[in-house]
């Protein structure tokens, strides 16, 4: 017969421990035929507990995964935007978490309850020279910290574990546009055949186009204004149909 839990058993932990180390010998569990029990009973859910979850802090990935369902079901759905994930800013040497392309770049980047604010300063500076609107998703427990480090047109969003185990969010203050961009920057983060594409429709000489990348992305900041220069970026991210390291986009 399979072992049943009542609500008041939720009180007894000895209980529960011992099932999830013993193992509930019903086939029922398993499927037909002979039960395994050398096998871990699943932790069991009943009226909302979910006792993995509880037994640890939350991950950069739950709260990636919460964002995506819940914060970013638009911007997905939409034809005109890109999202990606650990986007490379400056060749590589430093990732946004979630970068949303469309008509600006923003930023998220993800501090969960696990993660420390170590690397966070730096990030701040690269973020704040390539994208026109940054929000930072922190854990309760980092928040304080936090705002003394990321300026104030950076939005801030709390995540935290909701009453069922899942993540709430909880606006602090909204993002603002970055007046800080650096242009020579932002366009390293077009790949070099794309900068030779643009510039040749600069009307610039094959010649000049085998110069080295680094003189291709002055040739770019010297020949388009700022405003300009940060919609050819855009619609070249969005128009790339694959990603170093990753699968085609589709």
């Amino acid at each position: 017969m399979a072992l049943q839990l009542g609500r008041s058993d939720f009180r007894r932990p000895e209980l529960i421990i011992s099932m999830l180390i013993i193992g509930d010998r019903s086939p029922s569990v398993w499927g037909v035929g002979k039960p395994d029990v050398t096998r871990p009973l699943p932790l069991y859910h009943n009226h909302g507990y979910r006792f993995s979850m509880a037994s640890r802090p939350l991950r950069d990935s739950d709260v990636r995964q919460a964002a995506y369902r819940r914060l970013l079901t638009h911007a997905q759905a939409c034809p005109d935007t890109l999202v990606i994930d650990e986007l490379g800013l400056d060749h590589g040497s430093c990732r946004i978490d979630i970068a949303v392309i469309n008509g600006h770049i923003r930023g998220v980047e993800i501090k969960a309850e696990a993660d420390t604010l170590e690397r966070l300063p730096r990030q701040v500076a690269a973020y704040g020279e390539v994208v026109d609107k940054a929000l930072l998703i922190v854990d309760p427990k980092h928040l304080a910290s936090a705002m003394s480090i990321v300026p104030d047109w950076w939005g801030i969003m709390i995540a935290e574990r909701g009453t069922t185990q899942g993540v709430r969010f909880r606006r602090i203050r909204p993002e603002r546009a970055n007046k800080g961009i650096d242009p020579l920057v932002l366009a390293r983060l077009l790949w070099r055949p794309e900068a030779q594409a643009i510039l040749r429709g600069l009307d610039v000489s094959e010649r000049d186009l085998r110069a080295p990348r680094a003189t291709l992305y002055r040739m770019l900041v010297d020949r388009l204004p700022l405003r300009r220069l940060s919609q050819t970026v855009r619609q070249t991210l969005k128009a790339r149909t694959s990603w170093r390291g990753r699968p085609p986009l589709l």
